[in-house]
């Protein structure tokens, strides 16, 4: 992490804290922390699309027994600090319970450091709040490459709200406080948390070459002389690179663990199958890039509007360069991923695929209209032009408005499926009798939309479609496991059903004990569970 002299970059004055700014600002953080659930609630109702990816992965780290033998839960713990803290939940708890509770957590945090990012940048208590509203109106209309931010409970929620709290304390010239909250960040989410020091530490360089180049002076010399023995910088290096080291670690431990042929095959199977939606910019919509460049013109028309022109006072400049750096971080994936498809076809495809599986489009996906709705806010703060034109009461119907706008165009859409009532209904049913009628060592071959599948039922699969694994050995036998089903359906269809010969063969091969099928068969097998949608068959004694 870089830093520059507070005089450079940030305010003349010893500190950013601001009397004034810190009056009453429990209720903005209580309003936040309200908006912000309520969102979730709405948007993703529990359990939200990847909590049953986080929160039984922490019960499996927690407790290896729990539905041992499930190929995803087995593979590399890349998220092991998550798991360790706020997933230690599920061994006291339920995992609805421990979502509800994650939920709270990770939007109080989220909300407090939105509001200490908020009154840094503009001295006006209210402005996080309505920014905030503005902020969930932008995200519902669209995004560029598939990031949220208010949801279910998972580990970036929880480095989103560290990583805002590392800037704020950043912006009021708090070196060793920011070190630790952007440590803390990394540790939760290491792409979250290393990708904004990255873009913190482009826009410090930055802006320590312009200052210099006004006062000729070498930037390299001002730098050591001005921050090399700086105690809170110090400090501040240290515990970012102590706490960092928590989550680096289990995550270079993912992605080193395999030989250069398996981290090949892993790598294209990721970016160009599993997870184009994040990692391929060929494979956004247009309507994305339309999107994020007017939204870019704004930003720009913006930032001489509420542009602080007082001496010293440099936060929006430091977090707009920031903004901008994510930018070019972005931009440079989009070059690197720009080319012919298929994807062999691109030169140098192999060392460009290396590139995008590190997801260069997550920060900015969140920091442009971050940034807008800062902007937007702030015209409409106590020291703004709109706040004489417009009345004060009228800031809170804005926020309500917006709030309002993206619960209607959010409804449900973080649900973990689209299933109607009746289908999750049926769902659920079929889940609890496989709890309450197979073993514990049971090993079930579950449909596609088995993303709840281990929440509900709480037994193993043998492989599931939404949750792959994180490190190379394991992408790959994901997707040699979903190769193998196919090409076993293929070939052995008899026209009618499968007979029991080769359903007794694919327990031979794999250890499935149970087939839950909507379409898939019929097989020649017991029917031990059927529902409207829903068979069981078991295979494991024929």
């Amino acid at each position: 992490m870089l830093d520059v002299d507070a005089t450079m970059m940030l305010d003349s004055s010893p500190g950013r804290d601001r009397p004034d700014a810190k009056r009453n600002t429990l209720l903005p953080v209580l309003c936040l922390w309200t908006g912000f659930l309520g969102f979730s609630f709405c948007h993703a109702p529990i359990p939200g699309v990847n909590e049953p990816h986080y929160l039984t992965k922490s019960l499996h780290a927690w407790d290896a027994a729990w539905c041992a033998g499930d190929f995803f839960l087995e593979s590399s713990n890349a998220h092991l600090v998550f798991y360790r803290t706020v997933g230690a939940l599920t061994l006291v708890t339920t995992f609805a319970t421990s979502a509800l509770i994650g939920r709270v957590l990770a939007y109080g945090l989220l909300a407090f450091a939105w509001q200490q990012l908020c009154t840094q940048v503009e001295n006006d208590r209210w402005t996080g709040c309505i920014s905030g509203a503005i902020f969930l109106l932008l995200a519902s209309i669209g995004n560029f490459s598939g990031e949220w931010l208010i949801g279910g409970v998972e580990a970036k929620v929880f480095a989103y709200g560290f990583v805002f709290a590392g800037l704020a304390s950043f912006l009021r010239n708090n070196f060793w406080q920011a070190g630790l909250m952007l440590g803390a960040g990394v540790a939760m989410h290491p792409l979250v948390g290393l990708w904004a020091v990255v873009a913190m530490s482009m826009a410090t360089i930055w802006i320590l070459l312009t200052d210099c180049r006004k006062s000729r002076c070498n930037p390299a010399l001002a730098a050591v002389r001005k921050f090399a023995f700086h105690q809170n910088v110090l400090l501040g290096i240290a515990l970012f690179a102590g706490l960092s080291a928590f989550g680096v670690w289990p995550a270079l431990k993912s992605v080193l663990s395999a030989n250069p042929k398996l981290t090949f095959q892993a790598n294209y199977i990721q970016v160009f199958y599993r997870l184009p939606h994040h990692l391929d910019p060929m494979t956004f919509n247009t309507s994305a890039y339309v999107g994020y460049a007017m939204l870019g013109g704004i930003t720009w028309l913006l930032n001489s509007l509420v542009r602080d022109r007082a001496a010293g006072e440099r936060p929006l400049e430091f977090l707009s360069k920031t903004i901008v750096c994510s930018g070019i971080i972005a931009a440079t994936g989009v070059l690197i991923g720009l080319g012919p498809r298929p994807p062999v076809e691109m030169p140098y495809y192999e060392f460009r695929m290396n590139l995008l599986k590190f997801y260069p489009f997550r920060m900015f996906d969140i920091a442009l209209p971050l940034l807008v709705s800062i902007q937007l806010a702030m015209l409409l703060s106590e020291r703004r032009l709109l706040s004489v034109i417009l009345p004060a009461k009228s800031r809170m119907v804005i926020v309500a408005v917006c709030f309002g706008g993206a619960l209607w165009l959010n409804a449900g859409r973080g649900s973990i499926d689209r299933m109607t009532d009746a289908q999750r209904a049926d769902w659920v049913d079929l889940c609890l009798w496989v709890t309450e009628n197979t073993s514990r060592d049971s090993l079930i071959l579950t449909p596609k939309e088995s993303q709840s599948f281990k929440w509900f039922a709480q037994r193993s699969e043998y492989v599931a479609f939404k949750d792959c694994p994180q490190d190379a050995a394991g992408i790959v036998e994901w997707n040699n496991r979903l190769k193998f089903l196919k090409k076993w359906g293929e070939e052995n269809w008899n026209g009618q059903s499968y007979s029991a010969a080769v359903t007794k063969k694919l327990h031979a091969a794999t250890g499935i004990t149970h087939l839950v099928s909507r379409r898939w068969g019929p097989f020649d097998a017991p029917v031990v569970y059927e529902n409207r949608l829903y068979r069981v068959y078991q295979i494991d004694e024929l």
